[in-house]
């Protein structure tokens, strides 16, 4: 399987798989994307995720192991990296042209870390709810 991509104009090193709502900061990343999504964006391999009160009580959308809404990848150090997965969009996802639609979601982030040969290390956990952070071991990484 081969992902086309593009380069956005967000910053110098950010790309965006063009079938997929996929962003990257790297190009080293394709590789991992390929071996973690099929082409229709399900998670291979998908860990599951750790069960939270924190998010669980704002989900409001069921969740399937799929990119349906975003995701990211990020290059971590030594062959590690990082996914960031969009649960649930913010209620503005919902609006039609009309601005009819709208619901007071709040977009729910979760991640995880994957090896160099597209492994989960670990479930999916709670990255951000809103504006609210919760994990800031990869601000680093993160542009």
């Amino acid at each position: 399987m081969h992902f086309e991509y593009i380069k956005t104009d967000h910053s110098p090193t950010a790309f965006r798989l063009k079938e997929l709502s996929v962003f990257f900061s790297d190009e080293r990343c394709l590789e991992i994307i390929e071996k973690v999504l099929d082409e229709k964006g399900n998670i291979l391999n998908f860990p599951g995720i750790l069960e939270d009160e924190r998010w669980r009580a704002k989900q409001n959308v069921g969740l399937c192991p799929d990119v349906r809404y975003e995701a990211q990848f990020h290059c971590l150090d030594e062959g590690k990296f990082l996914m960031l997965w969009m649960s649930q969009p913010s209620g503005w996802h919902w609006v039609d042209e009309d601005g009819f639609g709208f619901s007071g979601d709040s977009p729910i982030t979760l991640y995880s870390v994957l090896d160099a040969n597209g492994n989960f290390e670990k479930q999916f956990a709670l990255f951000r709810i809103g504006e609210t952070q919760y994990c800031q071991d990869y601000d680093s990484f993160l542009p």
